[in-house]
C-alpha cells in the first residue's frame, strides 16, 4: 500500500454545483441587475473571460443581499474565489471590489462572514518572499500566481473602502481583529 492518498477538490465543479443549488432554491436571483449600489458594474464584468470562473457571478453576488439566500450564496462564493485551502482563485481579484462594498454596508446579511473573506483575500494575496524557503514552499513563487498581484491591485484601487472597514466600530467590535489581520489589510491596500 505504501502510497499517500491525496484528496483534491475540484473548486470549479463545486462552484457550479453550489451556484446551481442557489439558483434552484432562489430563482429570483437570475434577474438582470441589482439596484444595490455595492453591485454597480458587476453585470458588465466579463466573468466568463476569467480562468476558472464557470458561473454567473452576479447571481451569487445578488444572493448575498437576500437574507434567505445569503448563507447559500456565501458558500457558492467561497468555492468560486478559492482555488484551494490556502490559495485564492483568479476570480478573487474581480470580486474584491464588490466584497469590500458589500461588507461596508451594515444592512448586508452575513456581513461578518464576508469580512472574514476580505481578510482571507488580503492574507493570501500577500507577495511571497523569494528568500524564504518556507514561504516559497507554502505559497509558491509570485510568477506562478498572478492572481495575488491582481488581488493586491484591487485592494489598492479600493483602498478607501478598506479604510472605511477598518474604521467601522460596529463591524469590528465583535470580530476581535488581531494586529496581523489588520496589517494584512493595510498592506494589501497599500495604506
Amino acid at each position: 500500500m505504501g502510497g499517500t492518498l491525496v484528496c483534491k477538490v475540484d473548486h470549479e465543479a463545486a462552484a457550479v454545483t453550489a451556484t446551481a443549488a442557489l439558483t434552484a432554491a432562489y430563482p429570483h436571483l437570475r434577474q438582470e441587475t441589482s439596484p444595490h449600489p455595492a453591485l454597480e458594474g458587476c453585470e458588465g464584468v466579463e466573468w466568463s473571460s476569467i480562468p476558472g470562473c464557470p458561473v454567473d457571478v452576479p447571481v451569487v453576488l445578488r444572493g448575498l443581499l437576500d437574507p434567505d439566500a445569503a448563507e447559500m450564496a456565501e458558500r457558492a462564493l467561497d468555492w468560486l474565489v478559492m482555488s484551494g485551502p490556502m490559495s485564492i482563485s483568479a476570480t478573487m481579484p474581480a470580486v474584491v471590489p464588490y466584497l469590500l462594498r458589500l461588507t461596508a454596508d451594515p444592512s448586508i446579511p452575513r456581513r461578518n462572514e464576508l469580512f472574514g473573506l476580505v481578510l482571507v483575500a488580503a492574507v493570501l494575496s500577500a507577495p511571497t518572499d523569494p528568500d524564504n524557503a518556507w514561504d516559497l514552499a507554502v505559497s509558491g513563487p509570485e510568477k506562478d500566481h498572478p492572481e495575488r498581484a491582481l488581488c493586491r491591485a484591487a485592494f489598492v484601487a479600493d483602498a478607501a473602502w478598506v479604510r472605511r472597514l477598518l474604521a467601522d466600530d460596529e463591524l469590528l467590535v465583535g470580530l476581535h481583529l488581531d494586529e496581523g489581520e489588520r496589517a494584512s489589510l493595510v498592506q494589501a491596500a497599500g495604506l
